[in-house]
């Protein structure tokens, strides 16, 4: 009988983070785009190493799946559609600077409050918006007062939503590996290694995935000891700290 998702993360977290100390580095594992499907939603939240979940606001089971994910001990974050230079449709709560300063904010205002738990954001899509200095400067001076941090999942090279996430004093991250940009096992096990290899290197490492079928049931197949001298951790322990705050409250910055 698999043990319960609860169980598998607590044994995780005991063998490869606390009693671990001498651990290289860390993977945190973002299972991103939940929302649309429940039973499907539930499944990649109970797929082994996931540590944050990424809540796409306004969907149909977005507040269930973040109540869901909180009681077996995740990390929250909302996932806000943000828009793309194909001008793929946003859904509920699209951030697009072509709707104007106030329209963005009330739209981000209503996305956390939709999202129970939520304590960072990240950007879902954005290849336009997270291009945009002016637009990201609106984002996080609307999102400063929440005390969330930022998570950029850098789906596009020039991303300037980290930089912007910095100069506000937020605490921020960035995406390193897509897991499952293509969902075939032999794809998906070479960016897991890659993965492997740069926490091994001593590098905090912040992997995507989705919650297709293909990628649960990879996750699932690993052995727990595939992390063996590497620590999984949620966004929050990864997170770069503005120089300011870093002054403040003596907390070092990460990688």
């Amino acid at each position: 009988m698999k043990l319960s998702i609860t169980i598998v993360k607590l044994i995780a977290v005991l063998l490869f983070s606390t009693a671990n100390a001498s651990a290289s580095g860390s993977i945190t594992l973002v299972l991103d785009d939940l929302g649309n499907q429940l039973s499907a939603g539930k499944a990649a939240i109970d797929a082994n190493f996931v540590t944050t979940v990424a809540v796409m606001p306004g969907r149909p089971y977005s507040e269930e799946l973040a109540r869901y994910a909180h009681r077996n001990k995740l990390e929250v974050i909302v996932h806000a559609p943000m828009s793309n230079t194909t001008d793929f449709p946003l859904g509920p709560f699209g951030l697009d600077k072509r709707d104007g300063r106030a329209a963005l904010e009330q739209n981000l205002h209503d996305a956390i409050a939709s999202v129970p738990y939520a304590v960072g954001l990240s950007n879902h899509m954005g290849s336009r918006l997270t291009q945009d200095r002016e637009a990201m400067d609106w984002v996080m001076a609307a999102l400063k007062p929440y005390q969330f941090y930022f998570f950029d999942s850098h789906t596009v090279a020039n991303s300037v939503a980290w930089q912007a996430a910095d100069d506000h004093q937020i605490p921020w991250a960035k995406r390193q590996v897509f897991l499952d940009h293509q969902k075939d096992k032999a794809f998906l096990n070479k960016q897991w290694q890659l993965a492997l290899k740069k926490a091994r290197q001593g590098h905090h490492v912040r992997v995507i995935c989705h919650p297709y079928p293909e990628t649960v049931a990879f996750l699932n197949q690993l052995p727990i000891d595939d992390l063996q001298g590497i620590r999984l951790l949620p966004l929050s322990a990864t997170l770069n700290h503005p120089v300011a705050i870093r002054a403040d409250r003596n907390i070092p910055q990460g990688i």
